[in-house]
């Protein structure tokens, strides 16, 4: 494997070093919330495990003296004052939620990285006597997988003014249990204020890709995003017997499923993989062998980097859905979400990108495919991401694993992001 971390490298002394140990116990203890015999974990938003999960952080900010903030969609904030108050807020964070039978670093790496990366930057500007002249939070944002709940990056959707709190509150998960009602079912159904002032936001991520460990390069400075649309169809069509009904007559909403579903597959093949299509969930009713579907529900979602095939990819498979429509059966489309092609702050990729080169560790440049909550936030501050590699490119699976040097360097260089930024020295 390419080395990553060059012998010449220069590390500085004035940048502050995270603690792996602790890194990784704390990372350790909250993959064990959830965890599945396969390595993974199922944490879906606002479960009980969520809760578990949850209680653990709001447990670990209040020993390391943070103030903490709960909104009222669920997010949970710890604060440092480290400038005082009314000072602009530094923001750092991730999620806890997971997809099911998902993997461990999804999300919870970045957390877990976060608040060792704020205790290290504490730690090492009160012991240089380094004046702070911005505050410091950490945030752990809801539903950011829309397993449970769609859409996703629901709760910094909120935050970001993309989407409104009581529409939020109200989405409902397969059961019919409401996020509202789930968030008071574990105790996050919060009343604070979120934080205001926020200047900048900066992630860090696994990559859920390949290119990273592909080049050798242990920090992929992520530029921007690919534009992503979701849809749900409801496909109505009428229930009857597999048997006796004749063929001609079924008005079967399976088949008119797995039309588009082949369809969004060609879709695909036609760009070369540069329009990323898939359908991962089809609610199936009745959902028994003995009776030609009556409906059927069904996730898809197109994304490219590219605004015009994207737009040319929906455009065809609304069309389909409309010609695959027929009397007695009947699709009805909803984008659930609609996500442009972006760009993150240029300047916190160069900070990011000299971080790491100051740290020794080879970089790349690269855009995120997968929604991340840094996405909305670009809508109220400046908003950056730091990716690490994910090995063999594997994600959302109990597969998915970063190596710990690879966890290390991750908080490493987001630890200096955040020092320099917090202490008005990022130019570096």
């Amino acid at each position: 494997m390419t080395e990553r971390k060059p012998k010449e490298a220069r590390v500085r002394e004035d940048l502050p070093a995270i603690d792996p140990a602790r890194l990784r116990g704390m990372f350790d203890d909250l993959s064990a919330i959830g965890g599945t015999p396969g390595g993974g974990v199922t944490r879906l938003a606002a479960s009980r495990e969520d809760g578990i999960a949850r209680d653990y952080l709001r447990d670990w900010l209040d020993r390391e003296g943070f103030r903490v903030h709960i909104d009222q969609v669920g997010n949970i904030y710890g604060f440092l004052d480290l400038a005082g108050a009314g000072a602009p807020l530094i923001l750092t964070g991730s999620h806890l939620d997971s997809q099911p039978l998902g993997g461990r670093f999804d999300g919870a790496y970045g957390v877990v990285a976060s608040c060792e990366a704020v205790r290290s930057v504490r730690a090492f500007g009160e012991a240089r006597s380094r004046p702070f002249s911005r505050n410091l939070g950490i945030a752990a944002w809801t539903n950011e997988e829309g397993t449970r709940f769609q859409p996703s990056t629901l709760g910094s959707s909120v935050f970001a003014g993309l989407y409104e709190p009581a529409a939020a509150l109200s989405q409902a998960d397969r059961d019919g249990v409401t996020l509202e009602q789930a968030l008071a079912g574990i105790g996050y159904l919060g009343t604070d204020d979120p934080p205001s002032r926020v200047e900048s936001y900066l992630e860090l991520h696994i990559e859920q890709g390949r290119r990273l460990e592909d080049g050798g390069c242990a920090i992929g400075v992520v530029e921007g995003n690919w534009g992503t649309v979701k849809y749900v169809a409801d496909i109505q069509g009428e229930a009857a017997h597999t048997g006796p009904t004749p063929m001609k007559e079924r008005r079967d909403a399976l088949l008119a499923a797995a039309q588009l579903v082949i369809l969004c597959r060609t879709l695909s093949d036609e760009t070369d993989g540069e329009l990323v299509t898939s359908v991962g969930r089809l609610d199936i009713t009745p959902n028994s062998t003995n009776i030609v579907a009556g409906h059927v529900r069904m996730f898809a979602e197109f994304r490219a980097l590219d605004s015009a095939r994207l737009a040319d990819g929906c455009r065809r498979f609304e069309g389909a859905a409309a010609r695959v429509s027929s009397p007695g059966l009947s699709i009805s489309l909803r984008r659930t979400t609609e996500r442009a092609p972006g760009s993150f702050d240029s300047a916190l990729c160069n900070l990011v990108e000299a971080v790491a080169r100051i740290r020794g560790y080879r970089t790349m440049r690269l855009h995120t495919v997968a929604g991340h909550d840094a996405v909305p936030l670009r809508a109220v501050c400046r908003s950056g991401m730091i990716f690490v590699p994910s090995v063999n490119g594997v994600s959302h699976s109990e597969k998915e694993l970063t190596r710990p040097e690879d966890m290390e360097a991750g908080a490493t260089v987001l630890a200096g992001a955040l020092y320099a930024l917090a202490t008005g020295t990022d130019g570096l």
